[in-house]
């Protein structure tokens, strides 16, 4: 195979006799010639001279018709091109690549220029919906039931079965097809010897059909060769173009005219683009004509050009030293990553003496807030126009540790503190504390309304002795309102179940209560720390309550929150949730990062371990600041409303009104369903047989004429309307109409008011029933009737 090979490598013009093979015959020729003439005889003739010349010649033409056809076969059976030069770079065992077309040939620079100029695909973004038709065609087939239906339901699901079989074929055999496609379509780029061995086998097939008496022969011969030729298999499918073919041609066909080269200059010569421009290391050098100026609007020219026909972002650097100008473009390198921005603290630590130390230079109206990105304190003043806190903390944000740790200053600053918060969570450290007011139970909002409306009281009250220079300095007050807006909704249900005719049809709380001390409080030092989880204005009777908060704390918010509080104009700094990390934002668009401190926890414990501990350190630390700085309420005029007594939930009322297992269950129900008490709690055979008939139709739940009714159980008690009874509390004193009584009985589940009897139709109660509710909700009888309601008693 090798002498084939080197027969093969020879050049592939026309065949002709070698040098020493004409030196030889010519040497041979002269010698026969002189032998002539040594031994001429008469026999020589002129014929026998032609004759012998005739048959020299014929043994010539007879070597080179030989020479030819073994040439011929070499070369054939060698994977040599028969005649014309190689079409490919190809060797005897690589692949190669087909030859570029001369870059001077007609032709060549139009249709590069129209490979550049060619429109990109259009693609669409927009998923192909089904067509009306096709859609009815479809609700068509599934809903027909008629005749020939199960035919044509079988017919339909062999034809998708077999279309699913054929798109199943196809994807297995289509890839092999196309391969085999794009293998046969590179013949010329074949390797020499996968050509010699496809022919060699081509022609043992052709010996396998033709000679009969051959054919073991020629299949070990095919059999052989196809072995060698799927060793070569790898190199059959020809390699795709490299990005020097692929965009070689498009940039040079616009760069020579850009340079005013001749149009048969070869593009190896000026331009040189790698294989693969992906490369980190790829470099695409362009050789500059002396011509060329270099100005900088030429050489963007170039960068432009280049930028715009070569994937990717190049770099241009221009020489225009040494034996020839060039540029050579390389990747921009990618730029550097940005340095970390600088974060708080990952904790503070509220008893580490850096921050008791802080805390006890603050002023009077200094908050230490914690600590920023420059691991600085942060000191805010709530005065002026932040006076007033606004707060909007996600869950797990460090809300309640934020709060307790204001509480911590706001103690220190012998302030007064009214805490209202619904979820009875965030302030429970501070219950029970001297100088501290909390209002936590979700059950009574009148309660939390009616001390909103007492610290506006105060504002005015507060006011009105600075304007009249009757005092000048005021204690702090400040007003915690925790969930906002959980708040709200309390506030709104149960101003609508008692709002009477006249009323305004929004809650006017925020209008007549918040509002006020936001607008007001500022100068007589009442402040109010707000806490929401949204500022919707429809939420709070239509008041506006943002701009009345210009100094607002940030923490574990989503993106659509940050928007909606600050509005779109101002950037949202990185959402970081993690407890403790706050932002705080101003109007004018400030933004600060903090970390609040708070009090450590055990990782070794659990969260309610954690949380224990913290409440009972935080509580002995209240005592100690109250203890130890004091507080007056002398700028308050009155004490706040008194908190109504949290009433036991109905399901442990029911269960608590008899100890024996039946009657927890049964009292209830025998009562409501008109069964005598004795009949509904004792067993049958331990009832008296000689019960008064009187006694038998009782229908009251044990306990539920109250306290004060008649011990005998055998007086039946006195069933009134409620008109009655609000005529009967209004003689003794009390403040009391039946319009109320009405809406709390509307409201019965969350007002917890008591149930009644029905007697005839409708509902009645007892005096002291109803005298013991409102009493507990914090109605007083007058001193002035309480001697004549006495008397009325008695008689």
């Amino acid at each position: 195979m090798h002498s084939m090979s080197a027969l093969a490598a020879n050049a592939t013009s026309a065949p002709a006799v070698s040098g020493w093979g004409l030196v030889a015959f010519v040497v041979l020729l002269v010698a026969i010639a002189r032998k002539g003439k040594a031994t001429a005889t008469s026999t020589t003739t002129p014929g026998t001279i032609r004759r012998a010349w005739g048959g020299l010649v014929a043994i010539y033409r007879a070597l080179v018709t030989l020479y030819r056809a073994v040439r011929a076969v070499v070369r054939f059976l060698g994977g040599r091109e028969l005649r014309g030069e190689p079409r490919s770079t190809a060797t005897f065992l690589s692949r190669g690549r087909r030859r570029d077309q001369p870059s001077g040939a007609p032709g060549d620079a139009a249709a590069v220029m129209a490979a550049v100029a060619s429109a990109p695909p259009k693609v669409s973004l927009s998923k192909r919906q089904p067509s009306p038709w096709a859609r009815k065609l479809a609700g068509w087939l599934r809903s027909y039931e008629g005749r020939g239906a199960r035919t044509m339901d079988l017919a339909v699901r062999g034809t998708v079965a077999t279309y699913k079989a054929v798109r199943a074929a196809y994807r297995v055999v289509a890839p092999l097809v196309v391969t085999l496609v794009r293998a046969l379509r590179g013949w010329g780029c074949w390797p020499y010897a996968a050509r010699g061995l496809a022919r060699v086998i081509a022609i043992a097939s052709l010996v396998v059909w033709l000679i009969p008496a051959w054919t073991t022969q020629a299949l070990l011969v095919v059999l052989a060769a196809g072995a060698l030729l799927a060793c070569l298999g790898p190199q059959l499918v020809p390699a795709k173009p490299g990005d020097d073919e692929t965009y070689g041609p498009r940039l040079w066909a616009v760069l020579s005219h850009d340079l005013h080269l001749p149009a048969d200059e070869p593009r190896e010569h000026w331009l040189s683009i790698p294989a693969r421009l992906a490369d980190p290391g790829a470099r695409v050098v362009l050789r500059l004509p002396w011509t060329f100026r270099g100005s900088d609007l030429e050489k963007e020219t170039i960068g432009s050009l280049i930028n715009s026909r070569l994937p990717g972002e190049w770099v241009g650097r221009f020489t225009f030293s040494g034996e020839h100008a060039k540029a050579v473009y390389t990747h921009k390198p990618p730029a550097k990553p940005k340095a970390p921005d600088p974060e708080p603290p990952a904790a503070v630590d509220i008893w580490d003496p850096k921050v008791q130390e802080i805390l006890a230079g603050l002023g009077p109206d200094e908050f230490y807030l914690g600590q920023d990105t420059f691991d600085q304190p942060v000191i805010q003043k709530m005065a002026d126009e932040q006076a007033h806190w606004a707060l909007s903390v996600g869950s797990g944000g460090g809300k309640s540790a934020m709060l307790q740790y204001l509480a911590i200053q706001m103690l220190m600053k012998r302030g007064i503190i009214v805490a209202i918060d619904p979820k009875m969570v965030s302030l429970t450290p501070l219950i029970g504390m001297p100088g501290v007011y909390s209002y936590i139970d979700p059950e009574t909002p009148w309660d939390m309304r009616e001390t909103i409306l007492w610290a506006a009281e105060v504002v005015k009250g507060r006011n009105y002795e600075k304007k009249n220079g009757i005092r000048t300095h005021f204690e702090p007050l400040y007003v915690f309102l925790e969930e906002c807006n959980e708040l709200a909704d309390l506030l709104k249900e149960e101003y609508t179940a008692n709002k009477v005719t006249g009323d305004p049809a929004a809650d006017p709380i925020w209008r007549d209560g918040v509002a006020k001390i936001l607008r007001l409080g500022r100068e007589v030092n009442v402040h109010i720390i707000a806490v929401f989880q949204d500022f919707k204005d429809t939420q709070f009777g239509g008041v506006s309550l943002v701009p009345l908060f210009p100094f607002k704390i940030l923490g574990s918010y989503r993106e659509q929150q940050w928007k909606r509080i600050m509005g779109a104009s101002f950037p949202m700094p990185p959402i970081q949730k993690k407890a403790g990390r706050m932002v705080l934002v101003l109007d004018t668009g400030d933004v600060t990062r903090i970390q609040v401190p708070y009090v450590p926890w055990d990782p070794e414990k659990t969260k309610n371990e954690n949380q224990k501990d913290a409440y009972a350190r935080l509580r002995a630390y209240y005592g100690e600041l109250r203890a130890e700085h004091g507080y007056s309420s002398e700028g308050l005029y009155e004490e706040p409303p008194q908190a109504s007594p949290e009433r036991l939930p109905a399901i442990l009322d029911r269960a608590s009104r008899d100890t024996t297992p039946r009657a927890s269950s049964t009292a209830l129900t025998g009562a409501l369903e008109g069964k005598t008490p004795g009949g509904s709690v004792t067993d049958p055979q331990d009832v008296t047989p000689d019960v008064t008939g009187s006694r038998d139709r009782l229908r009251l739940v044990p306990g539920q004429a109250g306290p004060d009714a008649p011990q005998d159980p055998l007086a039946a008690p006195v069933l009134l309307s409620l008109a009655e009874i609000a005529r009967e509390m209004q003689a003794r004193g009390y403040a009391i109409e039946a319009g109320l009584m009405r809406q709390h009985k509307r409201r019965r589940e969350s007002t917890g008011f008591p149930t009644g009897v029905q007697v005839d139709g409708s509902e009645k109660f007892t005096l002291p029933q109803l005298i013991a509710f409102y009493e507990k909700r914090g109605v007083e009888r007058s001193e002035e009737n309480t001697a004549d309601a006495d008397q009325g008693d008695a008689v």
